[in-house]
């Protein structure tokens, strides 16, 4: 009897490691990002049956940090009676995160967060209000991880040459919790977005059982995520509203043909006729609202 307990029990673990085979997928490696010194990207925010709700405003700059070359990433957005702001320092190569901050406001209260990365640790601290008590926790991740405010930027930047699923460990502050997040590339896919189809590759992945969704274009010759969708919101990117630029063909040149002169009839002057109102596209958006500090950074009073 034991014998067969224990032979049911080999069989199903040489099952499950067949299974996890069929499913291995390689650790993902990023292409480093050439983001220039300075890159701005606008979302409109949406909830399906409900319609826009808010804006996302994002802006990538290029410093320096301790000797190396990083990316700082800005983010600000809002809509209704809440409204956020976070900045994200990572490696300009790797990608791989330094120091993530964050901070919530709502009609009657203001949260901050502040997450540190380094030496094998994670360090999160946390404040309610601007008086309130500091809340310090950590966690030991010796491992490569990435920070969750710069999902939208990473995707992107996958490198998928090898194999069509990549893998990753993430962290989020919402529950102090890694995940392992597992990428795969499903190839072209349309979307519409105000009447028009959109042509861009689909990559999908699973956040706390929640199914995410992301197209991705080359905007001017760069990796861009056009469409987010979180499995409860929707993100578009607004350069979409822009109109396509003519492609202007090689000139020619016209033929010299002589014609003899005619003697020019004078012209009736006409009434000048008052230019048309112009109507302002949803891609021309307000200034983001002001939850930073001077330099643009999330003001963080710790």
């Amino acid at each position: 009897m034991k014998l067969r307990a224990f032979l049911s029990f080999s069989i199903l673990i040489a099952a499950m490691a067949v299974a996890t085979a069929a499913y291995a997928t390689s650790e993902a490696r990023v292409n480093p990002p050439s983001w220039g010194s300075e890159r701005i990207l606008s979302y409109a925010i949406y909830r399906p049956a409900i319609g826009r709700i808010a804006t996302a405003y994002y802006r990538v700059l290029q410093k320096e940090h301790e000797g190396r070359p990083v990316y700082e990433i800005r983010y600000n957005g809002s809509g209704g009676n809440l409204s956020e702001a976070s900045t994200c320092l990572v490696d300009a190569v790797t990608l791989e995160p330094y120091r993530a901050t964050r901070k919530i406001k709502t009609t009657s209260d203001v949260f901050f967060i502040d997450t540190y990365y380094g030496d094998g640790r994670i360090v999160v601290r946390r404040k309610q209000g601007e008086d309130g008590n500091i809340q310090e926790s950590s966690l030991d991740f010796p491992g490569r991880i990435f920070d969750y405010e710069e999902l939208i930027w990473l995707v992107p930047q996958l490198d998928f040459s090898n194999d069509d699923r990549l893998h990753f460990a993430l962290f989020s502050t919402v529950g102090d919790q890694t995940i392992l997040v597992v990428v795969r590339k499903m190839g072209e896919d349309t979307f519409t977005f105000h009447d028009k189809d959109h042509a861009a590759t689909l990559y999908t992945f699973t956040l706390n059982l929640v199914r995410q969704s992301v197209w991705v274009q080359d905007i001017e010759g760069i990796p861009t995520v056009v469409k987010y969708d979180t499995g409860e919101t929707i993100f578009y990117n607004l350069s979409l509203l822009k109109p396509e630029q003519p492609v202007e063909a090689a000139p020619v040149e016209p033929e010299v043909v002589e014609e003899p002169a005619v003697e020019e009839e004078p012209v009736e002057e006409k009434e000048e006729e008052e230019p048309e109102e112009e109507v302002e596209e949803e891609g021309e958006e307000e200034e983001p609202p002001v939850l930073t500090d001077d330099e643009g950074k999330p003001y963080i009073p710790f």
